[in-house]
């Protein structure tokens, strides 16, 4: 097994041979170990092969043993090279976290937040609470970022983002990660005008079976699976004609009457032509949450976030 960068010498000072081991060499192994091979590592880290095979000689060098196998064939790792590829994952994830993080106290230093947000969430009260928040808070800055729920959450983690807006959030909860409602949301249908729902006040989930289903992407929204899952739980299995990753995208196919498709409430505040919201019987939440990382806040944001609360 290869020795942890981190050896230490029986005289308590560090290896020599190991201080002549850069962030960026590690890098460069990291991205060949990826790839196995030359040429594909070296466009992704946008240098020509020769200072790309240089530095893994070099690191084989220094560490006395060979990280890959090398044939006119193709590239493999060693023994050795697998678990310096775990090694390596982990210091350069730890690495940029810790920089994030700094990151991060540096923002909060210039009282700027930064917020991951999904699509949707914009089109009820939250602008107006965070412009109210603004002009309440001279010298407070924000700025946003639209993200799906997972890419929030590894936003979150690696510290990019202060704070994420999502529905749903607590079955998927990490563990590192608080949240608290700031609105309380339900799901409406989305029926194409001409649709003899839209005589109704209301309609029951059930009376839609028949009708095809425009569903936002289960790979890309927990929330879209959430929605899912409670027709399920209550009996209708929806027929899903397409999945799709953004609401105006539903909203679009609606219009020329491909299906029907289940959104939040604030969706139909936007006036889609040839679109009508009906309400359902039955309640499906769309609840909007706001996370951060479980750890003590600032002063200005645990002041944005009781402005998201309303």
């Amino acid at each position: 097994m290869i020795p942890p960068l981190s050896l230490i010498t029986v005289s308590g000072m560090p290896d020599l041979a190991n201080s002549r081991i850069r962030l960026r060499m590690l890098r460069y192994f990291q991205v060949l170990a990826d790839e196995l091979h030359f040429g594909r590592a070296a466009t992704r880290l946008n240098i020509s092969q020769p200072p790309l095979s240089m530095q893994i000689k070099e690191l084989e060098e220094i560490l006395d043993v060979a990280l890959f196998e090398r044939s006119s064939r193709k590239v493999a790792l060693t023994r050795a090279g697998k678990v310096l590829k775990a090694e390596v994952d982990r210091i350069l994830s730890a690495t940029e976290q810790s920089l994030n993080y700094v990151r991060q106290i540096g923002r909060s230093e210039q009282h700027n937040i930064n917020i991951g947000v999904i699509g949707s969430a914009l089109w009820g009260p939250l602008l107006t609470r965070m412009k109210a928040f603004g002009d309440a808070s001279p010298g407070i800055s924000w700025t946003l970022r639209e993200l799906g729920q997972q890419e929030q959450t590894e936003a979150l983690l690696a510290r990019t983002i202060d704070i994420a807006i999502n529905r749903n959030v607590i079955p998927h909860l990490s563990p590192r990660l608080r949240c608290q409602l700031i609105a309380h949301e339900s799901v409406w249908v989305a029926v194409h005008e001409s649709d003899p729902l839209c005589q109704r006040q209301a309609v029951s989930l059930h009376d839609l079976t028949s009708r095809p289903f425009i569903s936002l992407s289960f790979a890309h929204s927990d929330f879209a699976r959430q929605v899912y899952d409670s027709c399920l739980a209550q009996g209708i299995s929806p027929p899903i004609a397409h999945q799709v990753y953004e609401p105006q995208t539903a909203l679009a196919l609606v219009s020329v009457g491909s299906g029907v498709a289940l959104l939040p409430e604030s969706c139909a505040l936007i006036h889609w032509p040839g679109v009508r919201f009906i309400r359902p019987l039955e309640t499906v939440p769309a609840d909007l949450y706001a996370l951060w990382y479980d750890e003590p806040l600032p002063d200005h944001l645990a002041r944005f976030l009781q402005a998201l609360r309303g």
